[in-house]
């Protein structure tokens, strides 16, 4: 460093960084690692004793040590071969019967600099393959002996020229298209084929008496690479190359390979057990283990499943994760029906059952004992999967230990996110940049949507975000159409179901169906971002996004034609809930925001053709018994003085205006379920609005549709 001023000679300053020696808090005590003093070779103990300094008898098997190393080496005799090398050097070293593996730490994105290695992210089981005397034992992650389950690989492993070794791999079945796909892995052990199994290593542990793990990772891997050189590379054992390009390039060709993703390492880093940040995963998508907290039973099959219910565990509670519904095959999906039947539980696994799955979605709960591997595109604003899909049951890996994986990015931030998220949602505007109302950006929030009732696009938002916990529950899960009109409820408005440009899909839930997108919403950050994009309406089916060709809500939309007054409407509101109580069915009523009244029926999941026929009779015998008042057909001509009973809503692809969704009509008028008891006291169907509607909700007492998603009600035999 520079002399300050009167001193005559220079001063230094060494800083000691990190090397292969440093000690991280994964590392045991160094007390008890090295207990003997190093000034006299005595432990604790021995000094308390009084026995006398060691260090003398040590010095001269230390000087023989010594000599040793300096002294020629000699050629291999027979009483002096590799293999009794080898066995006098174990002595020493003793193999360990297990090691746990050093585990990755998920990553926003991969290391573009420093010392690093990268590698292939394999889709199969990890193993641990542990040869002593020309036995081998195939361990999992966990320490289970899975020998018997891979004796292909086993007895490669027994072929390598160690006497003892430890090796690091996992074990993959390649698809079609080259990419290790867990599924074929699974199928291929279900039918006891293991000719495609190829075992990947990547580290090596100990050899031959000498405990590797705490040279640097190039070391490993030379030393594992020169083994695998004297067998070649026919086998099923093959080495997981090391890739030097950035990893950012890599990570971008691997998921246009459909690779899972890449695992970086860095290249001077010992060997640690367990979670640390020597070894960093970054994935082309989102995937993890989920703990299988139940199922719903398919609708087309009694004997199979239909969708898992997911969970994680926190500390030790159980949090409700969401669902998946895809990725199983018929055959697999009857395999998991036989293989939960035994663990078929009488209440939930999770502190109460959540909101999203009461009601006709209610599942059959199991006892939580069993992971299942689940690809997914993120996570909700509910801390749901979304776009979820099986990939099969793990069993390496205890349901106690599944927990959500944090990127290492989201991870510093943890606390700040919890706080955030636990918070109400506020609404903030930022100058230029727009208006923010929970997670999404409102371009030009001060754009007038309904110009009679001065309200804007931000107003919009906000009010979505007050009555999100009235609306969600019908509308989560269910697909929908949308109403957008751009320039607001005066404009030129066009009716939207499938993704296309012009809205963004990030926080959408989007459900194949023949050949298309549907839409669907997860959280309130789905709704808002269709506020963003001028959606005045949402429309939603009567069947769930799991179960698309079963109705579970059957609407009976009362549309008053000319001369009809809202008495009259009432009135046949009320006539078709005391024909549907006659045959023991349970209804509920809203407003539709236009003129007339949605009658709702809940029902178990019933075929559309079923549903649409019952619902097509009970208008006919209504039009059929007082024709003065009903009429069953669309014609317009037909409707004047009378309401139409329009039953057609009631198919596959058919909406209706959702619970509490506004109306691109004037004075932002709301759909809004009330009470049987309330409905003469009503003035009109567009009574509540954008406006007045806060007001009521907070001043409700009960919900005037509690209990709708748990009635379960078969429809009759009605012609």
């Amino acid at each position: 460093m520079h002399r300050r001023p009167g001193e005559k000679r220079d001063n230094w300053l060494l800083i000691k960084q990190k090397d292969e020696a440093a000690r991280s808090k994964r590392d045991k005590d160094i007390l008890e690692e090295q207990s003997l003093s190093v000034k006299t070779g005595r432990s604790m103990d021995e000094i308390a004793g009084g026995v006398k300094n060691k260090a003398t008898a040590r010095k001269p098997a230390a000087r023989q040590k010594a000599a040793r190393k300096k002294a020629p080496a000699k050629k291999a005799t027979a009483k002096s071969s590799p293999k009794r090398k080898a066995k006098r050097k174990r002595a020493g070293e003793p193999l360990p019967a297990f090691v746990q593996p050093s585990l990755a730490t998920l990553s926003d994105k991969a290391p573009d600099a420093g010392n690093w290695i990268h590698e292939i992210k394999f889709d199969g089981y990890r193993l641990q393959a542990r040869l002593e005397d020309g036995k081998v034992t195939l361990l999992t992650r966990k320490g289970l002996d899975w020998t018997n389950r891979f004796s292909n690989i086993a007895k490669a492993v027994a072929t390598l020229p160690a006497t003892t070794a430890l090796i690091d791999g996992e074990v993959v079945v390649n698809d079609a298209r080259g990419v290790s796909s867990f599924s074929a892995l699974q199928q291929a052990l279900k039918a006891g084929d293991s000719r495609d199994m190829t075992y990947y290593v990547f580290d090596i542990l100990h050899l031959d008496g000498d405990d590797l793990r705490p040279l640097p990772l190039t070391h490993r891997k030379a030393a594992l690479a020169q083994l695998l050189k004297k067998v070649g590379g026919t086998g099923p054992i093959h080495l997981s190359e090391s890739l030097g390009e950035p990893g950012p390039v890599l990570v971008k060709h691997a998921c246009a390979m459909g690779l899972e993703g890449i695992i970086s390492k860095r290249a001077d880093a010992s060997y640690h057990s367990g979670r640390g940040y020597d070894w960093l995963k970054t994935k082309c998508s989102d995937r993890q283990e989920f703990v299988v907290t139940g199922f719903a039973p398919s609708t087309a099959d009694k004997n199979s499943v239909g969708a898992l219910v997911l969970g994680v565990y926190k500390g030790k509670q159980l949090i409700y994760a969401g669902r998946t519904g895809t990725g199983f095959t018929h055959q697999v999906a009857r395999d998991l029906f036989r293989k939960f039947k035994p663990l078929v539980a009488s209440k939930t696994p999770f502190d109460a059952v959540p909101a999203e799955e009461r009601g006709v979605r209610t599942p059959v709960w199991l006892s939580p004992t069993l992971v299942a591997e689940v690809e997914f595109k993120g996570w909700t604003h509910s801390d749901h999967v979304r776009h979820s899909s099986f990939q099969g049951l793990r069993e390496d890996k205890k349901a106690t230990d599944v927990v959500r994986e944090m990127k290492s990015a989201a991870a510093v931030n943890k606390t700040a996110t919890a706080k955030r998220k636990s918070a109400p949602v506020k609404t903030r505007t930022s100058g230029k940049a727009g208006a923010m109302v929970g997670a999404i950006k409102l371009t030009h929030p001060d754009r007038v949507y309904w110009e009679d009732a001065g309200v804007t696009k931000q107003d919009l938002a906000a009010f979505y975000a007050k009555i999100w916990k009235w609306m969600a529950p019908h509308l989560v899960g269910r697909p929908i159409s949308l109403l957008r009109c751009p320039e607001g409820a005066a404009g030129q408005c066009f009716f939207q179901k499938h993704a296309s440009a012009g809205i963004s899909e990030e926080h959408l839930h989007l459900v194949p169906e023949d050949g298309d997108k549907i839409l669907s919403l997860d959280d309130l950050d789905g709704l808002l971002s269709l506020v963003q994009a001028g959606v005045l309406e949402v429309h939603v089916r009567g069947s769930t996004i799991d179960h698309l060709g079963d109705a579970d809500r059957l609407v009976f939309d009362l549309d008053p034609g000319p001369g009809t007054g809202w008495k009259e409407v009432v009135a046949a509101a009320r006539d078709v809930r005391e024909r549907l109580a006659k045959l023991k069915l349970k209804t509920f009523v809203k407003t539709s925001g236009g003129k007339g009244l949605h009658v709702i029926l809940p029902i178990v999941p019933t075929p559309w053709e079923t549903a649409k026929a019952f619902c097509h009779a009970v208008a006919n015998a209504m039009a059929h018994d007082s024709p003065d008042l009903y009429v069953a057909s669309a014609t317009k001509s037909k409707r004047t003085g009378r309401i139409f009973i329009d039953y057609l809503r009631n198919s596959r692809e058919a909406t209706a205006v959702a619970p509490y969704s506004t109306r691109a009509r004037p004075g932002a008028a709301v759909s809004v379920p009330v009470d049987w008891s309330e409905l003469g006291k009503l003035k009109s169907a567009d009574q509540f609005t954008v406006k007045n509607l806060p007001q009521r909700l907070a001043r409700q007492r009960k919900d005037p549709w509690a209990g709708i998603g748990r009635i379960k009600q078969k429809l009759p035999n009605f012609k």
